[in-house]
């Protein structure tokens, strides 16, 4: 009888603590776990992405001034050269002796005519003293003038000479790397072709085309942030410095010039990458993921019409007296995966961010943020 009832008591408080655990498991699963984002003040911009390629941002074709043979390079594509450097050079034989005889010429012109200044100053006293007649005063001032013109001519045909003979280097237009040669030496040279492409790689330049719609949005100096694929971690920032005023009617796109500071020369010409300009930005306000906010679509009747539109509401879960809160929104500026909201949030709010779209109005939850 004894062990009956001990027996007896054994089994009923068995039966009290699974009963009980059983109570609290379902206490457990009626609260279900979230994560939340606790408003505090923040940020947020807003951009125009637009992918493009980098070019050199002075760069200039060489042509040749005469039509030679070229002779030699001196700096060979991928060399520094300074502004005047010569960077190649076309038979100029010809047009050294031409040159050479050019400035014989000159120099006699010019030995005759100290020659005949000379007697002319002596003239002139002799004229001004009546010492000579008006007609030997006469023919010494013609000689004077014959003298004059001699040396004129000659300084213009050495002029000539000189500048021929220069044509025949190849020069940098400014200081930068030759990026390109395009003949070898002992080719034929046309005059007006090009014989060298000089880039300066301390400046970058793009070419933005963008869609006519933010033609408001975009204007000279603005910044403009460029990352490449191939340089990773790294932001670049350059400034419009040019925008065409036409819109091109095919694409329906601007063409803004930015421009990019690049003493490092850790940029290169043929970089692909991705531009963007800030278009807005706000500050100290309520910024949350867009995948916390769930939208709605309600159903309206135009009383007077009896037509039917759509009215798009959002709302997000909080977290109020451990239940969720349905609150509705309304949303401001959005970037990527950030929206700013305007109404419906205060600072401090725990918003839900994970989990909110297995939740009910009112249900209980816990909040998991480990």
């Amino acid at each position: 009888m004894v062990k009956r009832v001990v027996l007896l008591f054994l089994l009923a408080a068995l039966f009290v603590v699974t009963s009980c655990k059983s109570n609290k498991k379902e206490n457990a699963v009626k609260s279900i776990p979230v994560r939340v984002l606790t408003v505090r003040p923040d940020s947020i911009s807003t951009y125009i992405e637009i992918t493009g390629n980098l070019e050199a941002g002075q760069d200039a074709l060489v042509l040749s001034k005469t039509s030679e043979r070229l002779v030699e390079i001196l700096k060979p594509a991928g060399s520094s050269v300074r502004e005047n450097d010569v960077i190649a050079r076309l038979n100029n034989n010809l047009l050294k002796q031409a040159k050479l005889q050019a400035e014989a010429g000159l120099k006699s012109a010019r030995a005759r005519y100290q020659n005949v200044k000379s007697d002319f100053e002596r003239y002139q006293r002799l004229y001004q003293s009546k010492a000579i007649s008006d007609q030997q005063w006469q023919k010494m001032k013609s000689a004077m003038q014959e003298a004059e013109a001699g040396l004129q001519q000659m300084e213009a045909a050495y002029a000539q000479a000189e500048e021929r003979y220069e044509d025949s280097f190849i020069k940098a237009p400014f200081s930068g790397i030759v990026g390109s040669i395009y003949f070898d030496p002992g080719q034929m040279v046309g005059m007006g072709q090009p014989v060298a492409k000089i880039i300066n790689p301390k400046l970058m330049k793009a070419k933005l085309y963008i869609p006519d719609l933010y033609l408001r949005e975009i204007k000279l100096d603005q910044v403009v942030q460029a990352s490449f694929p191939v340089i990773k971690g790294r932001v670049f920032k350059g400034r419009i410095v040019r925008i065409d005023p036409a819109i091109d009617p095919m694409s329906r796109t601007i063409l803004a010039e930015v421009t990019f500071g690049n003493q490092d020369r850790a940029l290169t010409s043929g970089l692909y990458g991705l531009f963007k300009i800030k278009t807005h930005e706000r500050k100290h306000t309520i910024v949350i993921p867009d995948n916390a906010i769930l939208s709605r679509t309600e159903v309206k009747v135009n009383k007077q019409t009896g037509e039917t539109y759509s009215i798009k509401k959002n709302f997000v879960f909080v977290v109020q007296a451990d239940s969720a809160r349905l609150v509705q929104v309304q949303k401001g500026l959005s970037y990527g995966d950030r929206v700013e909201i305007t109404k419906g949030l205060q600072i401090g709010d725990n918003v839900i961010i994970v989990g909110q779209f297995s939740l009910k109005e009112g249900e209980k939850v816990v909040i998991r943020n480990d």
